[in-house]
């Protein structure tokens, strides 16, 4: 689980490297409805979530995420233990990250800093874990301080 967490961790930094600030969502084609997507994020590292120290989620259509792969939406929370809402996700899976704005300096138009705290939603198998848009429950996405931005 650690070496898929680091390969996922690698390629997450290279994929905001390559995609630079262009993340937006694109609507994909072929008449897949759209629906909300919730997250509930439980950061658990040493930090304080507040408006200056952000948590930044980012969704991803794929769970293969690397240097190809670039986030569909991101927003971030100034809370902690809230869902992250996504209005109208057109994927009907989707993979989520989660970042901790450790330094308070992350502004969403560059990937997070080396040594920024993320996390992955993953699954009992440590494999990138897909969350159904449109589910009536958000899925909980909970992380601490361990795994780390390279």
């Amino acid at each position: 689980m650690k070496q898929a967490l680091t390969i996922i961790t690698a390629a997450l930094f290279l994929t905001f490297a390559l995609a630079g600030p262009s993340l937006s969502a694109a609507p994909l084609a072929g008449g897949v409805a759209a629906g909300d997507v919730k997250v509930t994020v439980h950061y658990k590292g040493k930090g304080k979530v507040d408006a200056s120290h952000r948590l930044w989620v980012f969704l991803f259509d794929t769970p293969n995420i690397g240097p190809g792969s670039v986030p569909i939406e991101m927003l971030s929370l100034e809370k902690n233990d809230i869902d992250a809402v996504f209005a109208g996700v057109a994927p009907n899976q989707v993979w989520v990250v989660a970042a901790y704005d450790e330094t308070g300096a992350m502004t969403g138009d560059a990937p997070p800093p080396s040594g920024t705290p993320i996390g992955i939603l993953v699954a009992a198998d440590g494999a990138p874990a897909a969350v159904i848009s449109g589910a009536k429950d958000p899925a909980v996405l909970t992380f601490d301080d361990t795994q780390r931005m390279p």
